[in-house]
């Protein structure tokens, strides 16, 4: 009785912070390889690298830092693509190279489909 008191209470827990978790945080898909990322102002964003099982490097996790502005690049295997992000207290806005697809992480997939749809 008290483990699963305990657990619905961590699961509620679990589900209450994980806007706080996500929020604002971003994932860009790449269609190839990403060989190299790199942020001119590191205080502003924090970009991580996911590489799969088969060593496949096609996303990117970027987190907001603080507020500021940077510009960021990310290099595939013969391309090169620019972003420009704005981070205001909770917010960040990432504008640049359409190669690439920016979705963010906090947002169900109904509304982001409607989201593409209204631009």
């Amino acid at each position: 009785m008290k483990e699963s008191l305990i657990r619905i209470l961590i699961t509620l827990f679990a589900i209450s912070s994980a806007s706080t978790v996500f929020a604002n945080n971003y994932i860009m898909l790449s269609p190839d390889n990403i060989t190299k990322i790199e942020c001119a102002n590191n205080n502003v964003l924090n970009m991580h690298i996911l590489s799969t099982l088969t060593n496949e490097k096609k996303s990117v996790i970027v987190t907001p830092a603080g507020s500021g502005e940077t510009n960021f690049a990310i290099y595939l295997k013969h391309k090169k693509c620019d972003y420009k992000a704005t981070v205001n207290g909770d917010n960040l806005t990432i504008k640049g190279d359409k190669t690439i697809k920016i979705l963010p992480l906090d947002l169900p997939p109904e509304l982001i489909n409607s989201e593409e749809k209204s631009k």
